[in-house]
């Protein structure tokens, strides 16, 4: 199940591709009247400086968007002397009783020169909390973009820690290429969730 969820969003992430465009920040969320649309956010709902709503084109066949948060990195990482724009995304969780928090997603977009392999070591930390390793798998996409989830658990959720902290700092290891660190600033996720109309379970 947790494996189904993750990869359905490492689709709907690669999916974004140069689709997706940004809600300005403190703005509140302009949402389309139709049933088709993601849930409502809620009244008065501000988006963080830090965080932005990423929307995508309407899918062909049902004609439904997808609305994620995204921050940046504090600096963009470099592979090979080339800079790769990453991100990092908040989805409202599909399967809530699996785990209330929303579901993690880190994006490199044109990354190129690191090889091909689907599953690599990763290392992330909260605020000042302990380090926790994982392995990561990654989904290909297009325009050479590589996305992976952040893991969650019964013990440990990073979705749901997210909610009470104000950085986040991952660390993935690309074999070849080295290790890439990534330091997010993820303060007001718990507002951007809100923004996305997420259940209130996952902005506790």
């Amino acid at each position: 199940m947790r494996r189904g969820i993750q990869l359905a969003v490492f689709i709907l992430i690669s999916g974004l591709g140069g689709a997706a465009y940004a809600q300005n920040a403190g703005a509140p969320l302009q949402l389309a009247p139709d049933d088709t649309q993601p849930p409502p956010a809620k009244a008065g709902a501000k988006v963080p400086r830090n965080w932005k709503i990423v929307t995508s084109r309407p899918d062909p066949l049902t004609e439904k968007v997808r609305r994620m948060a995204m921050t940046r990195p504090k600096s963009t990482p470099v592979v090979n002397g080339k800079s790769i724009p990453t991100a990092l995304m908040m989805n409202c969780n599909p399967a809530p009783k699996l785990s209330p928090g929303p579901i993690l997603v880190v994006s490199f977009q044109s990354l190129t020169g690191v090889g091909h392999f689907k599953t690599f070591g990763a290392r992330y930390r909260l605020d000042e909390g302990p380090v926790h390793d994982f392995t990561a798998e990654t989904i290909l996409g297009k325009d050479h973009s590589w996305t992976f989830a952040l893991p969650f658990s019964t013990r440990f959720d990073p979705g749901v820690e997210i909610a009470v902290s104000r950085r986040l700092r991952l660390g993935v290891n690309f074999q070849s290429a080295g290790t890439i660190f990534l330091d997010f600033d993820v303060s007001g996720s718990q507002q951007a969730l809100a923004a996305l109309g997420c259940p209130s379970g996952a902005a506790r």
